[in-house]
């Protein structure tokens, strides 16, 4: 009896530092957790704050010119349409809605990603609505959410091709959602002669200043709620091409404007001749 009284002591002895060592490690665990957490909403709100004014310094110093304005402009006062423009032109596009629409805020579709904090941050600090999720996380809290921003007559903006790829490929969420709620999709592209393409999946684009850019927008697309997954799948068809046509004509736009400045300065040879393209110039 004697024996296992003492063998019990021995070995309460011995689980009591042990029970304090995985105590203290799991603390020192949560501490090291939440110091991460801090640091990266501490970085995000850094990076939003100073992207922010980069964005808006860098863009602001371009020219730009635009194809299809009458549709932007009828259409975002009417508000509950779908923006549509691929994961890689996020740079500009967003800058672009704030200027052209400050009275009309837009929710934009980030993903719940650690890299989505960062574009959430930054959405959030241009005064306009981050809703986070994906096709893969979150997905369909953050379609009722859209559908709630549409029905109270707010227009949003969704990366077809994001958060993940394939890079210039419309998944067909976005044509789910506009099925559901009724709401427009308007595709939206743009190219700047000034730029700098990131190694990244999506080739995302980073305007240079000094240069000039040009916008365009394509007829919006319809999506009757009433269609069948075959039909559903052709309204994604129309739209990827649709982008695809956009990002010729945008690139067309300053190609010609080089061309007709380099005739100007008599420097133009025949092999210079493209379409012409007459763009509208915005102030």
């Amino acid at each position: 009896m004697h024996v296992q009284d003492s063998s019990r002591e021995v070995t309460h002895g011995v689980e009591k530092p042990v029970a304090r060592s995985l105590h203290q490690a799991g603390c020192g665990i949560r501490d090291r957790l939440r110091l991460r957490q801090t640091v990266h909403k501490l970085l995000t709100v850094v990076f939003a704050s100073s992207f922010d004014v980069l964005l808006r310094c860098v863009c602001g110093s371009n020219r730009l010119t635009t194809t299809g304005d009458n549709i932007f402009r009828h259409y975002v006062e009417q508000g509950g349409n779908i923006f549509a423009f691929w994961h890689s032109h996020l740079f500009y596009l967003v800058y672009l809605y704030v200027r052209r629409a400050p009275r009309r805020k837009i929710a934009m579709l980030v993903s719940l990603s650690r890299d989505g904090d960062y574009g959430a941050a930054l959405v959030r600090m241009l005064r306009q609505d981050a809703v986070r999720g994906s096709t893969s996380r979150g997905g369909l809290k953050a379609v009722r959410r859209l559908a709630a921003k549409i029905a109270e007559g707010r227009n949003i903006a969704i990366t077809p091709d994001g958060p993940r790829g394939p890079a210039f490929h419309v998944n067909e969420g976005i044509v789910k959602l506009a099925q559901i709620t009724g709401a427009r999709i308007i595709p939206v592209s743009y190219d700047a002669t000034r730029k700098r393409l990131l190694k990244s999946w999506d080739r995302f684009v980073i305007v240079k200043p000094f240069g000039r850019v040009h916008v365009a927008f394509g007829e919006p697309i319809e999506v009757p709620k009433g269609i069948t997954p075959t039909e559903r799948s052709q309204c994604r068809r129309r739209l990827e091409q649709s982008l695809h046509e956009l990002d010729r004509v945008c690139a067309e736009a300053l190609s010609g404007g080089a061309v007709r400045a380099k005739a100007a300065s008599g420097e133009a040879t025949a092999s210079d001749a493209r379409p012409a393209v007459h763009p509208h110039r915005s102030g």
